[in-house]
């Protein structure tokens, strides 16, 4: 009973001190010992450090990366989780006897970037788009440009800056560096050219890609013709660091996509569902419309979760939704606490072809009704917010929760949580009703 009474007092202080204390001293010393052996990497090794950054495309850019040097040698990549700690981590995993390192880096917040662009010390830099995937920390675009463009200027004068000659808060930031630069893009002043880019469900993308005198084509497993700017960014940094523009398109043909950034799930009973739900900001949604435009099926469904990174309410960002989406697919699926408001936002008040639910477990119950063999499903959201996945996981594996706002940040086919019996109070709830 004593000891019950003492662990029920004690742990509480126990957790508030390690989260306050002891885990930001831990990082702060894990942060500092990667700077030391950085510094002693570049004495003993010869390892080409690579940083890439932008608003988006960043982890897939990565990933093709590393795919494309790991034909030169051995290769240490840190994608997806990008803040200075994980950067310090990646940096540690680093053995003398590696080639490369390509790390994801991180411009969340003013500031940021420079505390990972001194840990990494890249020897090339590449830079993906500017958005407003962080409007809440910069506002706009320039100041966004200004702090991903440290990675730029922290390039030393043999190394390579790899820029998105379309983007043009991109294409500045040539000016911002002494190391030599390396354009890719569309446009035809770009040195590494994306041309007969096109992708149509169930076709893959593919694109011609010209450097100086050579024209490969190059047929990918990636979804959507956005990807095209990662693989021309992919594609010249593996030019700057060595390797032969057939070498990096032989890699490129073989990677798979990223889960949760326009991958496939085809479901035993007929139905495909492409995963697009990692994060959702505003102006990505022209990019998902179009794979969907052009895409064959069936019936064309699009499940809406969290749209972020705009100032605009509730109301407008679905209305942006409903007028890029109303001619391009059959059905308009919104999910979420706030969905109302596209109910609201309908063209017309009576058009069936938009419907919100307020919970996912009841988006999920009338989907398992409504879907059929030879549908296409696109799920566009926030993964940390909506977990939409779990509507691809309850026509495969199974799934039991249905909890929202779980606050857990990790893919729910990985949570050990997710046969664990959890059902809204309000199961029964049908469509929500617009009046």
């Amino acid at each position: 009973m004593k000891l019950r009474f003492v662990n029920r007092f004690y742990k509480p202080i126990e957790l508030r001190l390690k989260k306050r204390f002891f885990k930001p001293i831990r990082r702060c010393l894990k942060i500092e010992l990667a700077k030391r052996y950085r510094s002693v990497l570049g004495v003993v090794g010869k390892v080409c450090f690579i940083g890439i950054t932008g608003s988006c495309g960043k982890t897939t850019t990565t990933e093709l990366i590393a795919t494309i040097l790991a034909k030169q040698g051995q290769v240490r990549k840190g994608s997806h989780t990008n803040t200075a700690y994980f950067v310090a981590k990646t940096i540690l995993t680093v053995l003398p006897r590696y080639r490369f390192c390509v790390n994801e880096v991180s411009a969340e917040f003013p500031g940021a970037m420079e505390k990972s662009v001194k840990l990494l010390k890249p020897q090339i830099g590449v830079v993906t788009h500017i958005g407003q995937d962080h409007y809440g920390s910069y506002r706009n675009l320039e100041s966004t440009a200004a702090e991903k463009g440290k990675l730029v200027e922290a390039l030393p004068v043999g190394g390579a800056a790899v820029l998105n000659a379309d983007d043009p808060y991109v294409y500045a930031m040539r000016q911002r560096t002494k190391a030599q630069v390396i354009t890719y893009g569309l446009s035809a002043n770009a040195m590494v050219r994306g041309e007969n880019v096109s992708c149509g469900w169930p076709r893959p993308m593919s694109l011609d890609v010209c450097y100086e005198e050579k024209r490969l084509y190059v047929q990918t497993q990636l979804l959507g013709e956005h990807w095209a700017y990662a693989v021309l960014a992919a594609i010249a940094a593996g030019i700057a660091a060595g390797v032969s523009l057939e070498r990096a398109v032989e890699a490129v043909k073989a990677f798979a996509p990223m889960p949760y950034r326009m991958s496939p799930h085809k479901t035993p009973d007929g139905v495909t569902f492409i995963s697009d739900n990692w994060k959702a900001p505003l102006w990505t949604i022209p990019a998902s419309m179009d794979f969907m435009r052009k895409a064959k099926a069936e019936r064309k469904v699009v499940v809406i979760g969290s749209i972020s990174d705009t100032p605009k309410s509730f109301y407008h960002r679905y209305r942006a939704v409903i007028r890029q989406a109303l001619d391009v697919v059959d059905k308009i699926v919104f999910v979420g606490e706030h969905s109302r408001s596209a109910l609201r936002a309908r063209p017309h008040p009576e058009d069936e072809r938009i419907i919100a639910f307020d919970t996912l477990y009841q988006a999920n119950s009338f989907l398992s009704n409504y879907l059929k063999a030879g549908d296409l499903v696109l799920l566009k959201g926030t993964e940390n917010a909506d977990h939409l996945q779990r509507i691809v996981l309850s026509r495969t594996n199974g799934i039991a929760c249905w909890r929202e706002k779980c606050g857990k940040i990790r893919f729910c086919g990985d949570c050990r949580l997710q046969h664990s019996a959890f059902v809204p109070t309000d199961k029964v709830q049908a469509v929500v009703s617009s009046k």
